[in-house]
């Protein structure tokens, strides 16, 4: 029984230790020319967009900076799918560059994870948004909390989230 508690706890800490020590230098290699190329990318831009979303802001972290190159250079292209960088965005890159980068992280996995929901830009902006919020509050994620996100924030606490993104938007409530 303690031998095989002892082999669990040295696998699980040889699966952290992997999954924390990836290298993403390769992905500036890989081509993105025609749309099988963007098709084959997507696992690799969810893989990056996770990793994203699970590490802190680091402007020294190559790994991460690579990843977000990546799936830029990605976003940039792919016939798949839109992305809508609309006043939501504008507002959003006021705060911070690094929260431009998490939440783009945000729309990537959102769309991929959610393909039947790709479509619609409301959603895949409010759900992103989410994603950003909860990113942003983990303080192991080193975020500064202003401007746009302390809004963002106090409206999803008092649950009008939505209005406020309709808000920025301009559009009617």
């Amino acid at each position: 029984m303690r031998t095989r508690f002892i082999v669990s706890v040295i696998m699980l800490l040889g699966c952290i230790l992997v999954s924390n020590a990836q290298d993403y230098s390769a992905l500036k290699d890989v081509t993105l020319k025609d749309k099988e190329d963007y098709s084959k990318a997507e696992a690799k831009v969810l893989e990056c967009s996770k990793y994203i979303l699970t590490t802190p802001v680091d402007d020294e972290n190559t790994n991460r900076i690579n990843a977000m190159r990546f799936m830029f250079r990605w976003m940039d292209g792919t016939p798949d799918y839109t992305f809508t960088l609309d006043d939501t965005f504008g507002k959003l890159s006021q705060t911070s560059d690094a929260i431009v980068g998490v939440y783009m992280a945000c729309m990537c996995r959102y769309v991929l994870e959610n393909k039947d929901k790709a479509k619609n830009d409301k959603d895949v902006k409010y759900n992103s948004v989410l994603m950003l919020i909860d990113y942003s509050r983990d303080p192991d994620h080193n975020v500064e909390i202003s401007g746009e996100m302390e809004n963002l924030i106090k409206a999803k606490d008092e649950q009008r989230l939505k209005e406020y993104i309709n808000v920025i938007e301009g559009q009617m409530v």
